[in-house]
């Protein structure tokens, strides 16, 4: 008897959810429910899709988490419905993460704060400079991952607590599907004791590639530093 009492505890609702009426719109008034898109960035669709369909007005209304079509015909409601359907796809995420190499030759010691050995996937990259640049050993001082999106500024502290570093670029668009990313105006800057310089480039890679970006003098004329690149696209 209490398995038969809790089978329709559970159900009730369920079923009570299901029989709700539809809500009833006035006439020239339409809403589509999204499946993927975040408030945010359903407020630019509404304002892009609003701008080049010949509706009246197409607004994102957090309350039914839906688009509200209001003015034009059915025909011009359906061509703004089709184009909001198309950005209705789950949203793209991507991953830069920036490797910070430290490079120095035999007989002298990288100094400042410690490195660890550079991890396995980044060995094509310590290879490219092994055979562009004269030095024997190379550490990994840190690695800063970017969650991209179009515009982006990141700051922070690297290990040892005495260096400064500061991460900022624009997108050029979303990824190609080749998962190709372009990146205006990239730019990595770091204070280091007396020093502080940075790099400052346009740039394109694509997921799989190690991208090695250099090279800054480190103080003390010992040790350098250069960045390695990769993304991932999910």
């Amino acid at each position: 008897m209490k398995t038969i009492a809790l089978a329709f505890l559970v159900f009730c609702p369920l079923a009570l959810a299901q029989t709700q009426p539809e809500i009833q719109l006035p006439p020239g008034v339409r809403m589509y429910q999204p499946k993927n898109l975040t408030p945010d960035r359903a407020e630019r669709v509404a304002a892009f899709v609003s701008s080049i369909a010949s509706v009246g007005k197409i607004t994102w209304d957090n309350v039914p988490h839906a688009f509200v079509f209001r003015g034009g015909n059915s025909q011009a409601m359906d061509t703004a419905e089709a184009l909001l359907k198309r950005f209705d796809v789950p949203e793209t995420r991507v991953e830069l993460s920036v490797h910070l190499i430290r490079a120095y030759p035999s007989g002298t010691t990288a100094g400042g704060p410690p490195t660890s050995p550079v991890p396995a996937d980044l060995k094509s990259a310590v290879d490219e400079m092994k055979g562009a640049f004269n030095y024997d050993h190379y550490g990994l001082w840190d690695t800063i991952v970017l969650p991209i999106k179009s515009n982006g500024e990141v700051q922070g502290i690297l290990p040892g607590g005495s260096s400064f570093y500061n991460v900022s670029y624009a997108t050029s668009g979303p990824p190609t599907e080749s998962k190709t990313l372009n990146l205006a105006s990239f730019m990595f800057s770091i204070k280091f004791g007396e020093l502080d310089s940075h790099i400052r480039t346009d740039l394109t890679i694509r997921e799989g590639q190690k991208l090695v970006l250099g090279k800054i003098r480190l103080q003390g004329g010992n040790a350098d530093l250069f960045l390695v690149l990769t993304t991932k696209v999910y």
